[in-house]
């Protein structure tokens, strides 16, 4: 702890690193609980348009794998499946309806990338601050 009392403003780099760790490790918690699913909750409104065959040629719904939706199955895609009761850890799937679907996780993720993007340049303006005011003051008492 003592380098960290010596590395001036070390939470402004940890802190959004540990929260995008944080959401990946959520999300692949989930993927791993799930057998190599990502559970999603769907409304009917989802239902229709990811699970739907209208406008379809009947060959394009012929190459649809029998695991899909539009076919029965609980496949929406290669990653996602359609939540269930025997779906593991349900309160970090893909819960929350934003125009897409999205997990704690993926807030998480999306958090910790955007304080990534402007934290470390804070850190380096605070950094050379306190630098410049210990090497004034430095100055001043030798004087």
């Amino acid at each position: 702890m003592k380098y960290l009392r010596r590395f001036p403003y070390w939470y402004l780099l940890v802190v959004p690193v540990l929260l995008w760790a944080l959401g990946a490790a959520s999300n692949q918690a989930v993927f791993l609980a799930n057998a190599g699913k990502f559970p999603v909750r769907m409304n009917a409104a989802w239902m229709d348009a990811k699970c739907s065959t209208k406008g379809l040629d009947p060959d394009e719904i012929e190459a649809i794998p029998a695991s899909h939706c539009a076919k029965g199955g609980q496949m929406i895609d290669q990653r996602h499946s359609i939540m269930g009761p025997n779906s593991n850890l349900k309160f970090l799937a893909d819960i929350f309806n934003f125009g897409g679907m999205y997990s704690i996780g993926d807030g998480l993720l999306t958090l910790g990338g955007w304080l990534l993007s402007f934290t470390p340049i804070m850190w380096i303006g605070l950094a050379l601050r306190k630098l410049y005011r210990s090497e004034g003051e430095s100055c001043l008492s030798k004087v």
